[in-house]
């Protein structure tokens, strides 16, 4: 659920960390399953890939790895519950953000196999309140991030004064049915959570039952995915992760947020075993046809399908989704050719699981040396560059150089840091790490340099100062 152009894991999304990848047009290579000897190995190496990011305090949470439907590697690190000592396990239950879109896109196309709905419907059919100006945003458009329906997560006052605020799907709507479209439905790309919020309102309607429940009754129980749900803030959940953000150079619970706010756009729990057996009956026929997968899985001209984005990585084909909602950070990767599934859950905002999950395939896949593919806008590095007191008289100051950071020390050489998250950078040669502390709106307050197995905090300073 982004709410801001590139920092888009912080709420409900991974919009434009994948973009650029997902729209990459080059050919996906001939699958290719490692030797016998190299998945026997896999798990010892997988393990030691996450470690650092343990290390590093930047990550907690579960990981699996199926090769065929099978782990391969399924394992849990860090704290479920800081404040008991509590740990994760494989059976955690974490927020899942933006993964909760593929589930209201598969709604929508069961019910369309139903004959309840067409994808070229108006949303007026569903919505008769909308605005003149949405008279040819259709279901299709609001599957695609096409629509042009600016995002609510967007507007100035969604993360002091919105976020928290129980609100009805129709009164978050409304938020921007007043705004302009920023483009011609169909015309253009951008990630928007008010079009999946119409969705879930579709998906009441034409089913005649509330969102949550006929995603349970027709999805979920019928495939036995008992670990997966609405998240319900008031309910008593066992097994259910705190969330946590880092602040100050410390750890701290994460921002609250009303459980109405995400609805269908990623309003949902679920484990890496019920996501592994959710991707396993989507993809053998047991939810939708042959016919709505394929129109799921069709990129409609921007790398994004139907709640999955549609692109390459390692040179091979990559259906993906991520999600981040405050103190989460979620990615599942599924490269449907080599039948991999790679799943990393996080209830850290810090986590870098697009380059944990990436670099864990590029391990099935042998290669020794994959290179980053995170791509971050470059107002958000800008947002971040300035000055940074580590000690008196000591600073690091932060500028961006073209696709990355440059980070120098007071009387040290500058180092290339190269983004591994929206709010981490790495620097490979020097074995160091920079994770900025913002606040929710992604305003930097200081950041955190991990190097020589230490870390340091570092608050910003004013050029005044």
């Amino acid at each position: 659920m982004p709410a801001r152009p590139v920092t888009v894991l912080a709420l409900l999304g991974l919009a434009a960390l994948c973009a650029p990848e997902a729209r990459a047009q080059a050919q996906a290579q001939p699958a290719l399953q490692p030797p016998a000897q190299t998945r026997a190995g896999f798990a010892q190496r997988a393990d030691a890939l996450v470690k650092p990011y343990l290390d590093a305090k930047l990550f907690s949470g579960a990981v699996l790895v199926a090769h065929r439907g099978r782990p391969v590697f399924r394992r849990a690190y860090g704290l479920a519950n800081r404040e008991w000592g509590v740990p994760n396990t494989p059976e955690t239950r974490f927020r899942v953000g933006s993964i909760t879109k593929q589930f209201t896109a598969a709604a929508i196309l069961k019910l369309a196999e139903a004959g309840r709905l067409n994808l070229d419907d108006p949303i007026r059919r569903f919505y008769p309140q909308a605005p003149a100006a949405w008279e040819r945003v259709t279901l299709r458009t609001l599957l695609t991030h096409s629509s042009g329906i600016p995002s609510y997560t967007n507007l100035p006052d969604y993360y002091a004064r919105i976020q928290r605020l129980e609100m009805t799907p129709r009164e978050i709507v409304a938020l921007t049915a007043d705004k302009p479209l920023l483009f011609e439905p169909g015309k253009g790309f951008d990630y928007d959570n008010t079009g999946y919020i119409l969705l879930g309102l579709v998906v009441e309607a034409a089913s005649g039952q509330p969102y949550d429940r006929y995603l349970r009754e027709a999805i979920f129980d019928p495939l036995g995915l008992k670990d997966t749900g609405y998240d319900d803030a008031t309910a008593i959940l066992p097994r259910r992760a705190s969330g946590y953000r880092l602040g100050n150079g410390q750890l701290r619970n994460a921002m609250p947020i009303a459980s109405s706010i995400p609805y269908a756009a990623g309003a949902h729990y679920s484990t890496v075993d019920d996501l592994l057996a959710w991707d396993r009956a989507l993809f053998s026929g047991r939810v939708l046809s042959d016919l709505s997968r394929r129109a799921m899985f069709a990129d409609a001209g921007y790398g994004y399908g139907f709640g999955w984005y549609i692109g390459q990585s390692h040179g091979h084909r990559l259906w993906s989704h991520g999600g981040g909602i405050n103190g989460f950070l979620t990615i599942k990767d599924t490269y449907p050719d080599d039948e991999l599934t790679v799943l990393v859950l996080a209830n850290t905002e810090t986590a870098p699981v697009q380059a944990m999950a990436r670099e864990i395939a590029a391990l099935w896949f042998r290669i020794p040396d994959p290179g980053t593919e995170i791509v971050l806008e470059p107002e958000i590095m800008d947002r971040y560059a300035g000055r940074y007191r580590l000690a008196p008289g000591r600073l690091l100051t932060l500028a961006r150089e073209g696709d990355h950071l440059v980070a120098q020390i007071t009387g040290e050489a500058a180092l290339p840091f190269l983004p591994e998250g929206d709010r981490t950078f790495v620097s490979k040669a020097r074995n160091a790490r920079i994770t900025l502390d913002t606040e929710p709106d992604g305003r930097p307050t200081g950041l955190m340099l991990y190097r020589d197995g230490t870390d340091r905090a570092a608050p910003r300073i004013e050029v005044t100062q």
